[in-house]
């Protein structure tokens, strides 16, 4: 079978089929965008890494972002673990399936070394003697025949619990896949036996409340992180079964948020900032019109709207409708600050402010481009230095060291602009 493969907001012209193109779209959705060719169709996937199965091959999608970065973003936006580039053993040019497969078994089998943490589990079952508390009325219920055996509900003690379960589900997936590498899916298997008496079972959130209640699961964070990242990415064909594993693909825009979200929660908590993240607002004096911005920070009246967007535009400008989404929100907040986040691909920050006018009145609008080039273990600092700007904005510190305080133009394509200002 062919291999083809697409490296993230990059076009591609490929020799697929019209069937080859339709599955791709099945599986990446908008994310794909897809133009008629001579030589068959130009693709450009954005926001997306992996590899989908299709009829006449492959299709590897490679991140813009260096894949051990992207796992580095994942871990911050999960716990803010500590992070080393040692931690997989590899470069920044190993594929992104592989290093999750590697770093996943990697954390897995240290805990397995340490012995699996038990829990308690609460059962039914009919037994000969009396354990825990008996279900009289459902005994009573019974034929005489049946009588000899007592219906229990007992508290058991076993590794049967909900973050084992989790931890074996996402196994059983690279066990089955060969999109991970044959070595990875051998350790999988290797460690899949030492849970023999674990119910592979998808139980992500009931895994995170244990996490988040049973101090003795505290180690399961990082390996938990990324079942679940493995579990949402694999589907439905997580599901239990011998079937492999075809397709597997990340969405990137959701980790990117979720990593901003908590470098800036963060950051406010220490300066003593109200962070909202997801807040609902109102367009209308009825509140049958919303709209979500992804972070709000609040000093007193002082307000700052971030969106974060996982685009990496060629032009180095963010498209229309993001600068026209972010000054509703200005709007709906009677506030006049507001940032693009986003990411970069090199190793440096970048920062423009530019001044508007928003329905009337003045506003500024910083885009700030966060560096997730580089090395892995600086990515969370990368975020913390980006948060550690935006908050002195707010506090009207003057313009971040760095960045362009100057007013810019919007490119052409959003119209005709003054050097000082824009008006919409």
């Amino acid at each position: 079978m062919t291999a083809w493969t697409l490296t993230e907001w990059e076009w591609a012209e490929l020799p697929l089929s019209p069937a080859d193109v339709l599955e791709a779209q099945t599986h990446l959705g908008s994310a794909l965008s897809v133009e008629a060719s001579v030589g068959g169709f130009r693709l450009r996937a954005q926001g997306v890494a992996g590899m989908v199965a299709l009829p006449g091959g492959t299709l590897q999608v490679r991140p813009k972002v260096p894949a051990l970065n992207l796992l580095a973003l994942l871990d911050y936006a999960a716990r803010e673990v500590a992070w080393g580039e040692d931690v997989v053993g590899a470069g920044e040019a190993e594929e992104l399936l592989s290093l999750l497969g590697a770093l996943y078994v990697r954390r897995v089998e240290r805990l397995a070394r340490g012995g699996w943490v038990r829990g308690y589990r609460e059962e039914e079952a009919e037994r000969t003697a009396l354990r825990g508390r008996w279900l009289v009325g459902r005994d009573v219920a019974r034929p005489p025949t049946h009588r000899h055996l007592l219906s229990c509900r007992f508290d058991e003690f076993t590794t049967d619990v909900a973050p084992n379960r989790v931890l074996l589900a996402a196994l059983q997936v690279l066990e089955r896949s060969g999109l991970f590498g044959s070595h990875t899916a051998a350790h999988a298997r290797s460690l899949t036996s030492t849970l023999a008496e674990v119910q592979p079972l998808a139980e992500v959130r009931a895994a995170v409340k244990v996490l988040g209640s049973d101090r003795r699961f505290a180690a399961y964070g990082p390996a938990v992180g990324l079942a679940r990242l493995i579990l949402e990415n694999a589907g439905m064909q997580a599901a239990p079964g011998h079937h492999p594993l075809s397709s597997f693909v990340v969405r990137l825009a959701p980790l990117f948020e979720a990593a901003v979200t908590r470098a800036l929660a963060k950051v406010a908590g220490a300066r003593g900032l109200t962070c909202h993240a997801q807040r609902p607002l109102s367009l209308d004096a009825e509140g049958q019109l919303t709209v979500i911005p992804d972070i709000v920070i609040e000093h007193g009246e002082a307000r700052l709207v971030i969106d974060a967007k996982y685009k990496l535009p060629a032009e180095g400008m963010p498209p229309a409708e993001d600068f026209q989404q972010l000054v509703t929100y200005l709007a709906c907040l009677n506030t006049r600050r507001g940032v693009l986040v986003l990411p970069a691909p090199g190793a440096l920050p970048e920062e423009t402010t530019l001044h508007l006018r928003t329905f009337g009145r003045p506003s500024e609008v910083r885009i700030v481009k966060v560096p997730l080039g580089g090395r892995a273990s600086k990515v969370g600092a990368a975020l913390e230095s980006a948060a550690e700007r935006l908050i002195s904005w707010l506090h009207g510190a003057g313009p971040p060291g760095g960045s362009s305080s100057q007013p810019v133009c919007l490119s052409d394509r959003l119209g005709r602009t003054t050097p000082a200002s824009r008006s919409w």
